[in-house]
């Protein structure tokens, strides 16, 4: 790293950090992504259901120097997603916006209509209705969405029938909306994460975040990448 004096003829920055939004928050990849996204110079909005979710998250956020605000959100309640991000748009205009929430109740055989509702909202309808509460400040700013997906989408199981049903319909939605969003000027990446999250290893969840990162900034790369956890 140099010591030299920053160059006079290069303007500082400024004005506010760009502002990321993170929807579902919780210790392991939502957690790592909100540091990543710290890390690149965001300040950064955390919702999950519940404040022991956030406060940490937010606590290291603060200590790396950047503005993170909490926010409590039921995501299953999609009035209660629009409304989420609108206030945060309303703080500071989103550049970013992550949906990493996720349902998991085990068997398709076993979960009741109610059970099969909320798996599809929480998976895959939050993260279409953030999109659409965000986009008059994604489209403004060249923005960018990026949605955490999962393999069980590619490779369903019957005891991960619920969880496949939502990654599947979220996995739809991504690439469906991709190519609207471009006409609007905004990016879309997902990365689906082939395998089960867990801390060290392949599939640690600083590591498929710093690859979720490096994914989402190639302006040439595919909508889509697989996170196998043998590369990047």
């Amino acid at each position: 790293m140099s010591d030299a004096p920053p160059d006079p003829a290069v303007p500082a920055p400024s004005g506010p950090a760009p502002h990321a939004v993170v929807v579902g928050v919780g210790p392991g990849l939502g957690a790592s992504l909100a540091r990543t996204f710290a890390a690149a110079g965001h300040d950064v909005t955390l919702m999950a259901r519940r404040t022991a979710s956030l406060a940490p998250v937010a606590a290291e956020i603060r200590a790396m120097g950047r503005v993170a605000h909490e926010s409590l959100l039921d995501v299953a309640d999609l009035d209660a997603v629009a409304a989420a991000v609108r206030r945060a748009s309303a703080w500071r205009p989103i550049a970013l916006l992550h949906h990493n929430a996720s349902m998991d109740a085990g068997s398709l055989l076993e979960a009741d209509a109610a059970t099969l509702r909320t798996a599809v909202s929480v998976n895959a309808l939050a993260a279409v209705i953030a999109v659409q509460a965000a986009l008059p400040d994604l489209q403004a700013r060249g923005g960018l969405v990026t949605w955490t997906g999962g393999g069980i989408a590619l490779h369903p199981r019957g005891e991960y029938g619920v969880l496949a049903l939502g990654k599947a319909a979220m996995r739809a939605a991504g690439l469906a909306l991709a190519p609207e969003l471009a006409g609007h000027g905004v990016r879309m990446r997902m990365l689906t994460v082939n395998g089960f999250i867990r801390p060290g290893g392949r599939f640690d969840p600083d590591r498929i975040a710093d690859a979720f990162w490096a994914h989402a900034q190639d302006p040439q790369a595919d909508v889509e990448r697989i996170y196998d956890g043998r590369s990047g």
